[in-house]
């Protein structure tokens, strides 16, 4: 402190010196107010800078602190959902072990409905994982990012720093604004702040008395050359006068100056606080983030850790499955039991419940269709042949269900065919038809290309319902009254296919198309 009242001095003296030597004191000391003035605006601009960027990046930061607390949420309620599907998918996996075998088929469907949903979602979420996880990279690149950016820019300000105080207009106040910054305390700031303007007032009061002794001597000079200059004392009187009146008022522009100087100086010291207050807040909101960061981090590799976990446990539920599936399918094909079907599994064949009619024009000349389309009936003379007839439209995608009603017919056909032109059925079906077949009563048969297989009823049933699905390749036939499932032809339908009936060529009873069918 003491070096830098010194070197003020220095420079105050050697400037009175330099200004006696010229006529124009008052503009020399015009020039140095301007010269002030000019770098306490630059000071109060650098400041009024720097805090608008502090500002700035103590916004973004916090939008970036939203941003991973709300990842976090989605987080926490995914890990939720996948914990909440996985105890679905035990509690079918075990429910499943426990079903009589009357219902293995039921939960064949339900456990496959299950598992592909499961699949899909799985799917999805493992895809929202990815993205996550790359948002997050992203964001912590950027974190860095704007850790570097506001660490060179500290360094710049540092360095900025250093340049105000090699300065030495500015020796007093980079002084004074060291300590200030190295204070605990805004009260601190203000103490520091009134000696400064406390030293200020001591080197002013100093440049006065300097500056009087000065003109005492020039008056005493004055009095000893009285005599020898009598002819020009009103003239030295006259200016003596005017040097006293402007000494005057130079005193009170410089009180004025003074008092300017340590305004500013309070409002810097009150700007550093404020500043030093917002860098600790930065600090800590950021010390916040990267704990956080740590914490959605651990999470993260813990979702990673279960997401592992249900995949292997997906993998042997769908071992178990596809297990299941065989033994179900390989005891189907042993004792070609039939499987009754849900309330469930039943109402999603009724809402697929087409209105089959049947088109007189496809129909054998032995056969005789009414005029609704809905019965035909033989009318010819007996034969081997099996005359059938086609409905009116073919089906080429999805499911369609119909029912016939056989009554107490020994002979009939029914399935589907994808002959549009045929007007009999062979004895020994070709490609292009899945059937089943009632013989004399008592024989009742799944015919096609490659099945030819004897189905063992307890009781021969009235009303048959008949399930298409093109696209899975399955045609079924049902107990329409009992509901329960007497047989599946598999294949491939290629193209439109259509429904076919034949009320056989040895009894005069009709096949009568169900046109109300019961709901659940």
């Amino acid at each position: 402190m003491a070096t830098q009242h010194s070197l003020v001095l220095g420079i105050v003296s050697g400037a009175y010196e330099r200004l006696r030597e010229e006529d124009s004191f008052q503009a020399g000391l015009y020039v140095a107010l301007a010269a002030a003035v000019g770098i306490l605006v630059a000071v109060i601009l650098y400041f009024t800078c720097y805090t608008g960027i502090l500002k700035r990046e103590n916004e973004r930061l916090g939008k970036v602190l939203g941003s991973l607390k709300r990842e976090k949420e989605t987080l926490g309620k995914e890990k939720e959902a996948l914990q909440k599907n996985y105890e679905i998918l035990k509690s079918k996996n075990e429910r499943l072990g426990k079903e009589d075998s009357s219902k293995v088929g039921f939960c064949v469907v339900v456990v496959v409905g299950i598992l592909v949903a499961v699949i899909l979602w799985c799917a999805y979420y493992i895809a929202c994982f990815k993205r996550d996880i790359k948002r997050l990279t992203r964001e912590k690149e950027d974190l860095q990012k704007n850790y570097d950016s506001l660490k060179g820019k500290n360094e710049r300000l540092g360095k900025e720093k250093e340049d105000l105080q090699k300065q030495n207009v500015l020796g007093i106040v980079s002084g004074e604004n060291e300590r200030l910054g190295k204070g605990d305390s805004f009260e601190a700031g203000l103490y520091f702040a009134f000696a400064a303007a406390v030293g200020i007032l001591l080197l002013v009061i100093l440049y006065f008395a300097c500056y009087t002794g000065i003109l005492k001597r020039e008056n005493e000079r004055l009095g000893k050359e009285k005599k020898a200059l009598q002819k020009n004392y009103e003239i030295l009187k006259s200016k003596n006068e005017r040097l006293g009146k402007g000494a005057s008022s130079e005193e009170g522009f410089c009180v004025a100056v003074v008092g300017i100087l340590v305004a500013v100086i309070l409002w810097c010291a009150f700007r550093i606080a404020r500043v030093k207050r917002e860098i600790k807040k930065l600090t800590r909101e950021k010390e916040d983030l990267q704990k956080n960061y740590d914490i959605l981090k651990r999470e993260n590799e813990s979702l990673e850790e279960e997401k592992e976990d249900l995949q292997k446990k997906y993998e042997t539920l769908k071992q178990e499955k596809e297990k299941v599936e065989a033994d179900f399918k390989e005891l189907l094909r042993n004792t070609n039991m039939c499987v009754y079907a849900v309330d469930r599994d039943w109402k999603k064949l009724i809402e697929v419940c087409v209105k089959v009619t049947l088109d007189p024009d496809t129909a054998s000349p032995c056969l005789t269709v009414s005029e609704d389309g809905s019965r035909v009936r033989f009318t010819g003379e007996g034969s081997a042949e099996w005359p059938s007839v086609l409905g009116r439209e073919g089906f080429t995608s999805g499911g369609h269900y119909w029912e016939v009603e056989v009554g107490e017919k020994g002979y009939w056909v029914l399935g589907v065919s994808t002959h549009p032109h045929e007007k009999s059925i062979p004895e020994k079906p070709g490609e292009g038809y899945w059937l089943v077949r009632l013989v004399k009563g008592k024989t009742c048969k799944a015919v096609s290309q490659s099945v030819d297989q004897t189905l063992n009823l307890e009781k021969m049933c009235k009303m048959w319902g008949v399930y298409l699905d093109h696209g899975g390749g399955r045609l079924s036939f049902y107990n329409a009254e009992t509901r329960f499932h007497i047989h599946t032809l598999e294949g491939s339908f290629p193209g439109q296919v259509y429904p076919i009936f034949s009320p056989g060529s040895h009894d005069k009873g009709p096949l009568i198309i169900n046109t109300k069918v019961k709901n659940v």
